[in-house]
C-alpha cells in the first residue's frame, strides 16, 4: 500500500468515524476561532534574536492551524473553509521552522 493511499484511506476512515457538528456548534466554534485568529502572535514582529519568543510564536500558529483544520473537517460550510488551504500551508511552513530552529513544545494541551 502506498503512503498516499494509506493517508487517504485513514483520512476517509477518520472522517466517517466523526459525526458532523451541528450548525450551532459550528457557529460557536467559528466565533472562537475568529477571536483566536485576531490574537495570534505575528512572526514578523517577534524579535529574531529571542529564540524563546520565536518558538512560542511558531508553536502557537501551528496549533491554531491544526485547530482550524479540525474545525473545517467538522464544519465544511464554515467561513474558515476558504482559508483552510492557506492555513494548512502556513502551519506546515511554521512547523518546519519550529523543527529547524530546535524548538521544543512549550504549550500544554488543554484538559478541560
Amino acid at each position: 500500500m502506498t503512503r498516499r493511499f494509506a493517508a487517504l484511506l485513514s483520512g476517509l476512515l477518520l472522517a466517517a468515524a466523526v459525526p458532523p457538528a451541528s450548525a450551532a456548534d459550528c457557529n460557536a466554534d467559528a466565533a472562537k476561532l475568529r477571536r483566536a485568529e485576531g490574537e495570534l502572535p505575528k512572526l514578523e514582529v517577534a524579535p529574531p534574536n529571542d529564540r524563546q519568543i520565536v518558538c512560542i510564536t511558531l508553536e502557537t500558529n501551528v496549533l491554531f492551524a491544526r485547530r482550524l483544520a479540525a474545525h473545517v473537517q467538522q464544519c465544511p460550510r464554515s467561513p474558515f473553509a476558504k482559508s483552510a488551504d492557506t492555513w494548512a500551508k502556513t502551519g506546515s511552513n511554521y512547523a518546519a521552522q519550529f523543527s529547524s530552529k530546535g524548538c521544543e513544545a512549550a504549550i500544554k494541551p488543554y484538559r478541560g
